[in-house]
């Protein structure tokens, strides 16, 4: 038994540290690695070590200690995986598992163990350092984009995916076809590929020709906090940076719009404020380096965030698209 131990050890140790390594790397394998990593410690090394410790006792005793160790870690670990998976449950596992070791754990460690005389104070404190790093870590996991903001980003992508819906209506009735409505289809296009690309690894809708054809409901997707996936579709290196390609078509778009004449002085203000796609320099007087269009418009990597960037752009282009075409 030993030797499995001693296996299942080393080797949760070594998954869940390179599972670690992918997930901040944002390398692909990570979700296997830290799966096996729970998996080995929860079902193979905490049980028979647990099992191992109580057997090998002079005396057989505390047995409700030992229970209450396993299920205490169970609850904890699984409630970190769930958490770092983005699966659902999570929040029911971390709202159990972070006070579970102070409000269970400890008052039946301190019962069991209070006739013992010898009892070493180290190992106390031990106990206590480690039960607080893990709510600590379990607390840290929760913190991240509130439900408010994302419910936010949700309604305003629902909102701006309608108004291009509506101005797309609108432009079809002046009956006209122009380079400027050629280039925003192709703009607004390519951004639905984007945003379908998205969908489909987050196992949220299904695309086919550049538009969702099943299951997108930006105020119901799932996965709205889940900031792997847009990394890996869109912050990718070299040619695979689609954000960049994003970025020169915008640019392109600006250009080809402000030198066709037909906008106002106000109106190419607007243009050129709302697809200015150039680095900026920091209000904080502490940050030397410029802020670039990406870090301005990606602020945030979560899926429902980069969806409403995305709907803000596309809204942006038929918002200038109708107001030229309006012009006569």
């Amino acid at each position: 038994m030993k030797k499995l131990i001693y296996i299942s050890g080393i080797a949760a140790a070594n998954l869940l540290l390179s599972g670690c390594l992918f997930k901040v790397f944002h390398w692909p394998g990570a979700s296997v690695l830290l799966c096996l990593a729970v998996f080995l410690f929860c079902f193979v090394f905490l049980p028979f070590a647990l099992l191992n410790s109580y057997q090998n006792q002079e005396q057989k005793k505390h047995g409700g200690l030992y229970i209450v160790t396993f299920v205490t870690f169970f609850i904890g670990v699984l409630g970190i995986l769930f958490k770092v998976m983005h699966w659902p449950g999570a929040s029911i596992f971390l709202f159990v598992g972070i006070p579970l070791p102070f409000v269970l754990f400890l008052p039946v460690y301190l019962y069991q163990t209070r006739e013992e005389k010898n009892r070493d104070s180290r190992n106390f404190l031990g106990i206590m350092f480690g039960l607080t790093f893990l709510a600590v870590f379990s607390v840290l996991l929760t913190i991240n984009v509130s439900r408010d903001v994302l419910g936010s980003a949700g309604l305003n992508t629902n909102n701006n995916d309608k108004f291009v819906l509506f101005t797309q209506t609108k432009i079809k009735s002046f009956g006209t076809e122009n380079k400027i409505a050629q280039q925003s289809d192709q703009l607004c296009a390519y951004i639905d590929g984007l945003k379908c690309e998205l969908l489909t690894a987050s196992q949220n809708a299904v695309c086919a020709n550049y538009s969702v054809t099943l299951g997108y409901n930006p105020l119901t997707i799932i996965n709205k906090d889940n900031s792997e996936i847009p990394v890996q579709v869109l912050f990718g290196e070299g040619d695979k940076n689609k954000l960049n390609e994003l970025k020169q078509k915008i640019a392109g778009y600006r250009e080809s719009v402000l030198s066709s004449g037909k906008a106002s002085p106000a109106l190419n203000e607007l243009i050129g404020s709302l697809f200015d796609v150039s680095s900026i320099a920091s209000d904080n007087p502490n940050e030397e380096n410029l802020i670039s269009w990406e870090e301005r418009q990606f602020a945030g990597h979560q899926l429902m965030l980069v969806l409403d960037a995305l709907s803000e752009i596309q809204s942006n282009i038929r918002l200038v698209e109708s107001e030229l075409l309006a012009v006569k």
